[in-house]
């Protein structure tokens, strides 16, 4: 009952203070009962109850929290001033950024480092190797399970689990049951390698920079995390099925530069660990510097491809947009053709229809088809075919679930980057050319102005050209691409958790928590929680609320905040990304089947590290 209550507590009421940071119990004025504070928890339980509706709603998560926590300091503050205090809330706030300057720094770097590998085709190589092998369902099911229990904890567990999902979807796309099984399998297996390493999820990271945990400490979970991954991927094997899919192609390489680019990442965190185990220094800054380390090595590869004279682009300059399918006007074909005419590569557009509206002299020239001969017809998809078939644009239109993206074109297929609602695709057209050329196609939806789809224009460009055009390496457009929204987010929930820690909450939550339930509950409640809310404010608030325990209990709460979101499927940003790799086959309601099974492996996991690290259990830092 206690435990009920107490979940209730946290997510309705003054609990909503796990999220913040800069808490100290022998400075703090009991503010908890001031109408400031009141206000302060329902703006945060407002802005926060939008960010599981991110993509019903379309607002970015960042965004309520930013507002949310720039208001909050504002109450704070002036909570602060009607008892006669201005310096307590302008060093808490400080204290705060301070926090919230470290994790942004180590993650940036990382991030850039991921996007620089994924330029280099590192990932895709990989992809194409497994695919290419013809393994059997159940053999790729442990594959990609294994993969991402090894890879999370260096990458994150977002890049491993999209990276695994795409082998998931290129093998096995057509059978539902396999691409369901192994979705949750790559969930449950990313967040669990991302719980024995502070690289491999933001609440470990942040356990790490708080010095609660050393680095090589973190490998006492190793067992615990495998059996949590183990436990539910044993059991749910068995429902697979015999099946042998075909093989595709491998003939993905690497571009130049790639594996000094891994090399170099090992050596940024091996920087990280050394500044923040040798030097005392804080972990960001050897980040930072393994962010030089990259940055003369692309140069290394500007001298390479031949730009002596060329600098990098302007940080957040995008030169590859292919066309911008902005809002139209009320005169419709008028404004598409407005689109049509900035679009300098073979391009057509399309009405609800299905009726070609507009076909520019680039496609005219690539096909050989006059413009007379195509507009006000449906036969826009024969100079590319041989028979008629649903190509990109009428994917784009249809809203078609990724699964009919994946078959159409054998996982040669991705949401475009740069483009809203956009998609791209790769495919050999047998018809262009003398014996045939492989294309890359960019198709999106066009909107009036009240933002309804009036139509769909699709550019087709030739590989090797699209690859000349691509094939740069540039820094400051790798540190553009970061998760910028993310990154937004983070700095919102530690605002307003150090906010409402000002006010007291915590000092409230951790007492009702660690006296009243006990370390251990209160530790293996935590991981529920952050199935339902989110890891990062909840293990934050912990870490805020600083309660006395071993450093075993530590070490289970870094466990269970890290491996509890693969209960549910919105638990981890790994689970929402397969549901978007997979959309309508991954499901919630398809996860939620077998979440026994993965509670099971949850369990059992907290029983093996109680067991394994019982030693530790008495052991105060």
């Amino acid at each position: 009952m206690k435990v009920l209550i107490c979940l209730l507590t946290l997510l309705g009421g003054p609990a909503v203070a796990l999220a913040s940071g800069g808490y100290d119990a022998n400075v703090l004025v009991d503010l908890t009962h001031t109408v400031w504070g009141y206000m302060g928890v329902l703006l945060f339980v407002g802005a926060y109850a939008l960010v599981p509706f991110e993509n019903t709603i379309h607002l970015r998560k960042s965004k309520p929290v930013l507002m949310a926590a720039g208001i909050i300091w504002v109450l704070v503050a002036i909570a602060y001033i009607q008892i006669g205090d201005t310096h307590t809330a302008h060093q808490a706030i400080k204290d705060s950024l301070l926090e919230y300057a470290e994790l942004f720094l180590f993650l940036l770097v990382a991030m850039t480092y991921i996007n620089s590998l994924e330029d280099r085709f590192v990932f895709l190589r990989l992809r194409g190797f497994l695919v290419s092998r013809g393994y059997s369902l159940v053999k790729i099911y442990w594959i990609t399970g294994l993969l991402a229990f090894l890879i999370s904890p260096v990458a994150d567990n977002l890049t491993t689990a999209l990276l695994m999902g795409a082998v998931v979807m290129a093998v096995g796309g057509g059978n539902k049951k396999f691409v369901v099984l192994a979705c949750i399998n790559i969930v449950v297996a990313a967040n669990a390698g991302g719980a024995f390493s502070p690289f491999g999820d933001i609440t470990t990271l942040m356990v790490w920079q708080k010095g609660k945990v050393q680095f090589l400490e973190f490998f006492d979970l190793f067992l615990p995390a495998l059996v949590n991954w183990l436990v539910p991927a044993v059991i749910m094997m068995f429902a697979i099925g015999k099946g042998n899919p075909e093989a595709g192609e491998d003939n993905v390489q690497m571009k130049y530069g790639a594996v000094p680019m891994i090399i170099l990442f090992l050596c940024t965190i091996v920087t990280a660990v050394c500044f923040h185990n040798f030097l005392h220094l804080p972990p960001a800054a050897g980040m930072m510097l393994g962010l030089g380390y990259l940055g003369f090595f692309s140069y290394h590869i500007k001298m390479h491809e031949g730009r002596y004279n060329k600098y990098d682009a302007i940080l957040g300059v995008r030169n590859s947009v292919p066309f911008n399918p902005q809002y139209a006007t009320s005169k419709r074909t008028k404004s598409i053709s407005h689109i049509m005419d900035s679009i300098s590569y073979p391009a057509f557009a399309i009405n609800l229809e299905r009726k070609v509206t507009h076909w520019n002299k680039y496609v005219e020239k690539l096909t050989g088809v006059p413009a007379k001969d195509r507009i006000g017809t449906d036969k826009y998809w024969s100079p590319f075919r041989s028979e008629k078939t649903k190509i990109l644009v009428d994917m784009v239109l249809d809203n078609a679930p990724e699964t009919e993206f994946q078959k159409l074109y054998q996982g040669e297929h991705h949401e475009s980057k740069i483009i809203e609602a956009g998609h791209e695709a790769a495919a050999f057209l047998p018809n262009i050319g003398e014996h045939g050329t492989r294309m890359i196609m960019t198709a999106a939806p066009v909107r009036d102005k009240n933002g309804h789809v009036i139509g769909a224009i699709q550019i087709v460009r030739d590989a090797a050209e699209f690859t000349s055009e691509t094939a740069h390496f540039d820094l400051m457009t790798r540190i553009a691409r970061a998760e910028w929204d993310t990154l937004l987010f983070f700095y919102g929930v530690i605002l307003c958790v150090g906010g409402l820690a000002q006010f007291g909450y915590l000092g409230f939550v951790s007492h009702f928590m660690y006296t009243g339930l006990g370390a251990t509950y209160a530790n293996s409640l935590v991981g529920i929680l952050s199935a339902i809310v989110d890891n990062i404010p909840v293990m934050y608030a912990v870490l805020t609320m600083d309660p006395i325990m071993s450093h075993g209990q530590w070490l289970l709460v870094t466990l269970t905040a890290g491996v509890g979101g693969s209960l549910l499927s919105i638990g981890s940003a790994a689970g929402v990304a397969l549901m978007g790799t997979a959309r309508g086959v991954y499901t919630f309601g398809a996860h939620l089947k077998w979440t026994p099974v993965i509670a099971l492996g949850y369990g059992l996991s907290i029983l093996v590290h109680l067991w394994l690290n019982s030693s530790l259990m008495h052991i105060v830092k």
